[in-house]
C-alpha cells in the first residue's frame, strides 16, 4: 500500500472529501494540518491546498485526489457509468458549494453575510439539493446514490449536507432520499469512527 500524507489547512474544507474516502477504505494515511501556510506554500506543486503525498509524488487539486483515491479503492461504483453517474452528482453538488462561496462565504459584512445567508439557506440551498436528490433517485437504490453500494458521491453528499445543516440543521426535512444517503454513510463503520473522532473545526 502507497505511503500518503494529506496536507491541508485545519478544517475540513476541500480535503475532507479526501479524508472520508480514506476513513472509508480503512487507509492509513498522516493527516497533515498545516499552520503556517506562508512557510510551507512552497512546498505545495501548485502553491495550493490540498495536495497528498503518495510515496513521495506530491498529487495536486481536491477533485484530482479525489478521484484518484476513490478509483484506487473502488468507491467509484461498478464500471465505467457508473463512475460517470458519480461524477455527475459530485458535480452538482461541487454546483451548490460554489454558490454558497461566492453568495456567502465572500461577504464580508456581517450584517450582509447573515441576509445572504438566509437567502441562500431558503432558495439556492434548497435548488441545488433538488438537483442532488433528483440524480440519487435516478442512479441509486435506498441509501445510495449510485448503484446499491457506496460510492465517493454518498461520501460528498453527506459532507455537503453535514456543512449545510451547521446553519439550518432541518435543512434536509423535505429530502428524504438524501437523508437515506447519510444514515448509510454513518452506518459504514470506518466511518462511524472517523467522524466520532474528527476534530471539531469552523470550517
Amino acid at each position: 500500500m502507497p505511503n500518503y500524507k494529506l496536507h491541508y489547512f485545519n478544517g475540513r474544507g476541500r480535503a475532507e472529501i479526501s479524508r472520508l474516502i480514506l476513513a472509508a477504505s480503512g487507509v492509513n494515511y498522516e493527516d497533515v494540518r498545516v499552520n503556517d501556510w506562508p512557510k510551507t506554500k512552497s512546498d505545495a506543486p501548485v502553491g495550493q491546498l490540498p495536495y497528498i503525498e503518495i510515496d513521495g509524488l506530491k498529487l495536486p487539486q481536491s477533485l484530482s485526489i479525489a478521484r484518484y483515491l476513490a478509483r484506487e479503492y473502488n468507491l467509484v461504483g461498478k464500471n465505467n457509468l457508473d463512475a460517470a453517474k458519480a461524477d455527475a452528482i459530485v458535480d452538482t453538488c461541487i454546483d451548490l458549494m460554489t454558490g454558497f462561496y461566492q453568495k456567502v462565504f465572500l461577504v464580508t459584512d456581517i450584517a450582509e453575510k447573515e441576509v445572504a445567508l438566509k437567502k441562500f439557506l431558503s432558495d439556492d440551498a434548497i435548488k441545488g439539493l433538488e438537483n442532488v436528490e433528483k440524480l440519487a433517485k435516478q442512479f441509486g437504490s435506498k441509501g445510495f446514490s449510485v448503484g446499491k453500494s457506496l460510492t465517493w458521491a454518498d461520501l460528498f453528499i453527506h459532507e455537503i449536507t453535514y456543512s449545510l445543516m451547521n446553519y439550518q440543521d432541518n435543512l434536509l426535512d423535505n429530502f428524504q432520499v438524501l437523508k437515506q444517503i447519510r444514515e448509510a454513510v454513518e452506518s459504514n463503520e470506518n466511518i462511524a469512527k472517523y467522524l466520532k473522532n474528527r476534530p471539531v473545526t469552523p470550517f
